[in-house]
């Protein structure tokens, strides 16, 4: 199975405890300057969506706990 690597324009969904999950999509990061490999995702929960920024090594650590799951478009619409 392929590990999951942030990238803009993507969706991803967050697993936080047995049934509580997040999908956020990334809308952009920076890849130079002072910001290098900081991105901005906007989360959406069942009752608000909100933007904020991630580190892609906070991203990373989450991918090796187990608790990112790459899913399409169609998958964050039935979410939100």
């Amino acid at each position: 199975m392929l590990t999951p690597k942030i990238k803009v324009g993507h969706y991803y969904e967050l697993q936080l405890k047995q049934d509580d999950k997040i999908t956020f999509a990334v809308l952009y990061g920076f890849e130079r300057g002072k910001n290098k490999d900081v991105y901005t995702v906007m989360m959406f929960t069942d009752t608000d969506k909100f933007e904020f920024p991630i580190e892609e090594g906070q991203f990373d650590k989450w991918v090796n706990e187990g608790k990112i799951k790459e899913i399409t478009a169609n998958e964050i619409l039935s979410f939100t």
